[in-house]
């Protein structure tokens, strides 16, 4: 097995190369205590919100807001910055300008108690080159100290059938394969928002399903979940859907559609 003392473990870990939060920092920040939470309130505000890549604006003006328990899609053509504001919201990049609020506190990502709250898997899911998938796990589980008797991972493994690849390092797995580890290590910390950028995109029909279910779950638990798509998702209606294009975002009601 390999040696999973945090401290020692992640001291080796390289800091990311696109500026995410390193894994260090994450364990940290299970370590800081958590903020107060908004219980059915607002967990999600965005406000004012403007990109830019290269100089070049890329949106501005986004503002909406995501409370306990709802399930937003983000729609919009290739290029329009889903991404992007996924990106801003999980903390990972700083707008050019507007602001992110995380229950009721300005939220930037520098905050390591407020990052413990936030889960999110982005477009191409990073792991460490020398932990097995099932070290993987453990390393989510000792750092944000979930009781072994109440972690879902094995659970979530199973359900995506990735328990009979426990063992092997996600280097090896197939683009869908990873995509679902990614899940589940997001869906096991049990997060306030569960941010996903494409995660149906790389999935087969069966696991597009369990997808859904499971995101059906983390909402009857009061998680907040934000998702880019790009096409219908089966078995998960959403209660807003958001359509970023032309610099501009749009909401409506899953009811308009």
């Amino acid at each position: 097995m390999h040696d999973l003392n945090i401290g020692a473990t992640i001291a080796r870990k390289r800091r990311a190369s696109d500026g995410r939060p390193s894994a260090e920092n994450d364990m940290r920040a299970a370590r800081g205590g958590a903020i107060a939470v908004a219980g059915e309130g607002v967990v999600l505000r965005v406000e004012g919100l403007g990109c830019s890549y290269a100089g070049m604006p890329v949106f501005s003006g986004a503002s909406f807001e995501l409370r306990a328990g709802e399930v937003a899609f983000l729609t919009g053509p290739n290029g329009a910055g889903k991404s992007t504001l996924l990106r801003v919201a999980a903390g990972w990049d700083a707008p050019a300008e507007g602001h992110v609020e995380l229950c009721g506190r300005r939220f930037d990502g520098a905050d390591r108690a407020q990052r413990a709250h936030v889960a999110f898997v982005p477009d191409a899911p990073a792991f460490y080159d020398d932990l097995t998938a099932g070290e993987h796990v453990e390393f989510v589980r000792r750092a944000n100290r979930i009781p072994r008797a109440a972690d879902p991972s094995e659970r979530l493994m199973d359900a995506f059938g990735l328990a009979a690849h426990h063992d092997l390092p996600p280097s090896s797995y197939s683009r869908g394969m990873r995509q679902k580890l990614a899940l589940v290590l997001a869906l096991a910390r049990s997060p306030r928002l569960l941010l996903l950028d494409e995660p149906y995109g790389p999935l087969d029909p069966e696991s597009a399903k369990v997808l859904s279910r499971l995101l059906g779950e983390a909402r009857a638990a009061g998680t907040a979940v934000l998702a880019s798509c790009h096409h219908d998702v089966p078995g998960l209606r959403p209660d807003a859907w958001l359509r970023l294009e032309s610099g501009r975002l749009e909401q409506e009601p899953a009811d308009a559609r």
